[in-house]
């Protein structure tokens, strides 16, 4: 600050010094003189010193106020951008979270995705084996039913057959012989 107001007055002092050379002002003294000389020093040293009194009554304390506005608005500034990087770092690790947690779901549904595969085809193969054991089945018992009835079918044929050789081989004489025998197989059962 007093650097400031030093600053000032010099230039103060220059500029009037210049000011007055330029105006072709004071004469030029060949000689020391108290009373020509030394009042224009005591008036310079009273304007510096009122320059001086002003800028450091006035103008320091706003420079000064300045100053601490700006000392606090870097330090708010640096705050702020602490909190910045804290929230960055925040949010870095929430994405990595976040990341971490997607894979985790996405290796838990390829697993699950696996896991009803694996259980679709062996409940595809479980209904395949029960399917073949039905048609096994159906086979089997359509294959009894064409034997009963080739069995059927050739006894009738056979009794047909044996019936016509009957008639053809046996007489009236065969036929009360065979009724007899008949009769009285009957007669003893009962």
């Amino acid at each position: 600050m007093k650097r400031t107001c030093v600053a000032v007055l010099g230039l103060a002092l220059f500029s009037a010094a210049g000011a007055a050379l330029a105006s072709g002002g004071l004469e030029m003294a060949t000689e020391w003189s108290w009373a020509r000389d030394g009042g224009r020093i005591f008036n310079s040293l009273v304007v510096v010193g009122a320059v001086i009194y002003i800028v450091s009554r006035f103008a320091g304390p706003a420079l000064k106020k300045r100053a601490n506005d700006i000392r606090n608005e870097i330090a708010e500034l640096n705050e702020a951008r602490q909190m910045a990087e804290r929230n960055v770092a925040d949010y870095q690790k929430k994405l990595e979270e976040i990341r971490a947690e997607h894979e985790n779901a996405m290796a838990r549904a390829r697993a699950e995705a696996e896991e009803i595969r694996r259980r679709i085809l062996e409940q595809a193969d479980i209904a395949a084996a029960a399917i073949l054991g039905r048609a096994g089945d159906q086979i089997d018992m359509e294959t009894e039913q064409a034997r009963q009835k080739l069995r059927k079918e050739t006894t009738l044929l056979t009794l047909a057959a044996a019936e016509d050789l009957l008639k053809k081989n046996m007489g009236p004489a065969d036929h009360k012989a065979l009724l007899d025998e008949y009769i009285s197989r009957m007669g003893r059962n009962n």
